[in-house]
């Protein structure tokens, strides 16, 4: 019998694993996957590094500081602010997270947004970069559409600068995300930068995992049912046997707790209401010729109606590492679709192309598709965040810990983690 038995091998798992061993415990982590990673992992196809749907990092994460050893990634940034589609072309938006006198004066002449609103964005930086993150999540909570609508921002901002940015990074148009998480969000990029690692967003959890003991990982382990031992718990993993352990920690979505821990009382429930997830495609292009210099995001600033991408970027301009010798990667990202059937992918594809062709013109139709992910589970919707939001500790001996129990982030996914851990430890002793 181990102390701990943790399912699940995304980042909050791995994370509490590393803790729980570096605290003396023995650990067993139990991954149904073939690798670690959860939703962050890379393919690798045809010497192109595919991430597993469009995803940034994001170097002001405080979790990071204490968790993960940045140089090892050998982070490569983004450029600061973006090229915006509108009205048949592109504007260049200054970042408008840093301000200096440059980004004033090409955003006072800028078609996306007003003098006003470049006053606006320079206030609420001052705001979140004031208060710490723990503040942020005590303020009043709306919806971040009503809150960018309420701070005065105009129509002409948030409909062709915020709405497509933020929507690529919420995974969902409507901008119902707490208002919370949007200004500690904007907190982040006020401070570091939007980034990937070198070698695709899987040298993330690759970097917990290494950290582990020899024989604590297991993969192809499905956990199918968890009982009761004594004082302990015997979960169930088919042909690869059954673990008992003194405590478990279940790093897996809620509807996967519900399922494996069966019916609860209110007082020992599973999980609150069941988390809505939000969806995305990412389509993977390989082109002999960048469309755009440098790695920058491209916005969909004309709406929904413009096409299905939310936004575009070439990756192996912020990495080489991204795409062979001689070639180049391109990500496009629709925000809100994630279909399943071979036919409907393809459909979906022929309407993005279809898109960034009247946006890169007709060097688009010799592309070549070298991936597509539609991922219906991309991440939790959050209306409601708090700077620790839950308990992870659902009843004796079982604790929880996932990115839907904290924010929907990386951030999200170690510091819960990382508290599920303490937990662990706190009644353990």
């Amino acid at each position: 019998m181990v102390d701990v038995v943790v399912v699940g091998a995304g980042l909050a798992g791995l994370c509490c694993a590393v803790r729980l061993e570096h605290a003396g415990l023995s650990v067993k982590l139990l991954e149904a996957e073939d690798a670690p990673g959860g939703r962050i992992r890379t393919d690798q196809v045809e010497g192109f590094r595919l991430d597993r749907g469009f995803q940034l990092l994001l170097t002001g994460y405080p979790e990071l500081l204490h968790q993960i050893d940045l140089k090892a990634l050998r982070l490569r940034p983004f450029t600061r602010g973006a090229l915006v589609r509108h009205g048949g072309r592109f504007h260049h938006f200054a970042d408008p997270f840093r301000g200096s006198l440059g980004a004033a004066l090409s955003i006072a002449v800028n078609p996306v947004v007003s003098v006003g609103d470049k006053l606006r964005i320079a206030r609420l930086r001052r705001m979140v970069k004031h208060d710490d993150p723990a503040s942020l999540f005590k303020k009043p909570e709306i919806t971040t559409r009503r809150f960018l609508e309420e701070y005065g921002f105009s129509s002409k901002m948030v409909d062709r600068f915020f709405a497509p940015f933020l929507a690529g990074i919420f995974l969902e148009r409507e901008l119902a995300t707490s208002s919370r998480y949007f200004q500690f969000l904007f907190r982040m990029f006020a401070f570091g930068d939007a980034v990937v690692p070198e070698k695709g967003m899987e040298m993330l959890p690759r970097q917990l995992a290494v950290r582990l003991r020899s024989g604590t990982l297991e993969t192809h382990t499905r956990v199918s049912a968890i009982g009761r031992n004594g004082n302990g718990f015997v979960l169930d993993a088919g042909k690869k046997g059954s673990y008992p352990a003194r405590h478990i920690v279940l790093a897996v979505d809620d509807g996967q707790v519900r399922s494996l821990l069966g019916p609860q009382d209110g007082r020992n429930r599973p999980s609150r209401d069941l988390v809505q997830w939000n969806r995305t495609t990412t389509f993977y292009y390989a082109a002999e010729h960048t469309p755009i210099d440098g790695p920058l995001l491209v916005l969909n600033g004309d709406g929904p109606t413009a096409g299905p991408v939310t936004n575009a970027v070439v990756l192996s301009q912020a990495s080489e590492r991204y795409a062979p010798p001689g070639t180049h990667l391109i990500a496009a990202n629709v925000v809100g679709r994630a279909p399943q059937s071979t036919p409907q992918i393809e459909q979906l594809e022929r309407e993005t192309r279809g898109q960034l062709a009247r946006w890169f013109g007709a060097d688009v139709a010799r592309w070549s598709v070298v991936g597509g992910y539609p991922v219906a589970h991309a991440l939790p919707l959050c209306t409601h965040a708090e700077w620790q939001q839950s308990n992870p500790r659902l009843m004796e001996g079982v604790y929880v810990c996932g990115d839907y129990r904290e924010t929907p982030s990386i951030q999200g996914a170690l510091a819960s983690g990382r508290r599920a851990a303490e937990s662990v430890l706190h009644h353990a002793s």
